[in-house]
């Protein structure tokens, strides 16, 4: 089996939004912790290094006028007052997903995971739930330049309406998202199979019994599609006692789901399969182990077919 590929730098800790005080409901320690939790598979750890080139990269899915905002002026909502170095940690996020697809791409990695990806609410020309620079959705755009087709796979308590709204264009690729209905984008209540876009809008209260009957027709709709590449973010928020959500998703639901990711990625994908963090405010406990549980369990899942 080819080596798990890992995106982490210590500069990744730097991510303290809002006042920076520590009160902001995102405490960057959980990608750390997650990291350190996936040492026993031993993975290939790479920095992310951004570069003036990934600067280049994110005109493919924002603006210039909202890059030039974040990057040059340290100017956004998610923080405050205006600082370049958040801005500058933004892209070096942004960079640890690239850094990942050029793994795969390469056929160096089948799974790579990025614990500070899958910034899925970021928009075109602005940034929004804690998310600034929409790095799954280039990831998708980067795959399909190089001729591959990726099927982009959400499981969070929001919507990931960033990646869907960027996306919307290109009706050959899918994106799937599983959500909590009714709080926070507000989206996502409905299909529109013509632009390729399907999401599963789950009540407040719904587990794993309904997360895994959405997983269930989201590997239905890949066997449709076929899919060379999975782009998944495992968000952990709507684990059972997140506080941001209502959902009831428990350890056994994570690794049933992880499951069918990894068969969705042999039986098309030739097992690549990048992942990004996405949601989870229990940084120091369930946020971390729910995404190396599920990093974990694709990994062990996937088959080494040659790339």
């Amino acid at each position: 089996m080819s080596k798990l590929h890992v995106a982490y730098d210590d500069v990744y800790l730097d991510w303290k939004l809002g006042a920076g005080d520590g009160s902001h409901p995102t405490n960057p320690v959980r990608a750390k912790l997650a990291v350190e939790l996936l040492e026993s598979l031993d993975p290939v750890m790479v920095k992310p290094s951004a570069s003036e080139s990934d600067r280049d990269l994110l005109s493919h899915v924002h603006s210039d006028g909202y890059i030039s905002k974040v990057l040059d002026k340290g100017h956004c909502g998610e923080w405050y007052p205006d600082q370049i170095h958040l801005g500058e940690v933004a892209l070096e996020m942004a960079a640890g997903t690239i850094r990942m697809y050029e793994k795969i791409l390469s056929g160096e990695a089948q799974v790579a995971f990025n614990p500070q990806g899958a910034k899925h609410h970021a928009q075109y020309d602005h940034s929004s739930g804690f998310c600034v620079f929409n790095d799954m959705a280039l990831a998708a755009k980067l795959f399909m330049a190089a001729g591959l087709k990726p099927m982009y796979i959400d499981w969070d308590a929001h919507h990931g309406d960033g990646v869907e709204n960027i996306l919307r264009p290109y009706r050959n690729l899918v994106t799937a998202s599983i959500h909590q209905g009714g709080i926070f984008p507000g989206t996502g209540l409905k299909n529109e199979p013509e632009n390729g876009v399907y999401n599963w809008a789950l009540a407040n209260g719904d587990g794993d019994v309904e997360f895994l009957d959405a997983m269930q027709e989201i590997e239905l709709l890949a066997d449709d599609i076929q899919p060379d590449v999975i782009l998944l973010a495992t968000g952990a928020d709507a684990h059972h006692s997140d506080p941001l959500s209502g959902l009831n998703f428990d350890y056994p639901g994570y690794r049933a789901a992880a499951r069918i990711v990894a068969d969705i990625a042999n039986k098309h994908a030739r097992g690549r399969v990048l992942i990004g963090g996405a949601g989870g405010y229990q940084p120091f406990d369930h946020t971390p182990k729910v995404w190396a549980t599920v990093v974990s369990e694709i990994y062990s899942d996937i088959s080494n077919v040659p790339v």
